[in-house]
């Protein structure tokens, strides 16, 4: 029954959660790919139309309505001013990468269309990002269910591995509460 659910509707949930917040969805996708119920190259196509249609209708809506988003949402003025300020710094390369920054990815096309980029501009940068975007993620949740597969064979590694982060990350926990604890005396 999942299986088909998700051989019937897969693709069709891939394009929209990259519209909503795709991270996810897009890795959850490429792991089922290696699980043989969904087609790689289609989730990276699911996924690319999906963010792609997203963030060039934000970039249309801050273009379009930008000033009046800000002046009804003031909490948004702050990310704005944050967005612009990496716009004016890196330029294009900031137009490029923005969808690879967590905490501005969502705002960035609307802030960006607020700039008064060109549409051409916007969209030359805004494709190659949103192939390489589709292509990572999707790529990445099939590599981490490979790594999981091969991590069934050798589970006792994996405990072992698995301790072994436990353990530094309690001892890291518990030298930075010290820290803080002298820094405060």
């Amino acid at each position: 029954m999942f299986e088909d659910f998700i051989q019937t509707y897969g693709y069709y949930a891939v394009f929209i959660f990259a519209c909503i917040e795709g991270e996810i969805a897009v890795l959850t996708a490429g792991f089922l790919c290696k699980q043989g119920l969904m087609s790689l190259q289609f989730v990276m196509l699911a996924a690319f139309l999906g963010t792609l249609f997203t963030e060039q209708c934000l970039f249309f809506v801050g273009r379009i309505y930008g000033t009046t988003l800000l002046e009804k949402h003031p909490k948004l003025q702050e990310k704005s001013k944050k967005v612009l300020e990496f716009l004016r710094k890196y330029k294009s390369t900031f137009i490029f990468g923005s969808r690879f920054i967590y905490g501005i990815r969502n705002f960035s096309p609307i802030a960006i269309g607020m700039a008064n980029i060109s549409p051409l501009k916007f969209s030359t940068l805004n494709v190659p990002a949103a192939f390489i975007w589709s292509i990572l993620v999707a790529g990445a949740g099939y590599v981490f269910a490979d790594a999981l597969e091969r991590a069934k064979e050798n589970m006792q590694y994996v405990q072992i591995f698995a301790l072994i982060i436990l353990c530094v990350s309690l001892g890291w926990f518990i030298f930075h509460k010290t820290k803080k604890r002298r820094a405060r005396k």
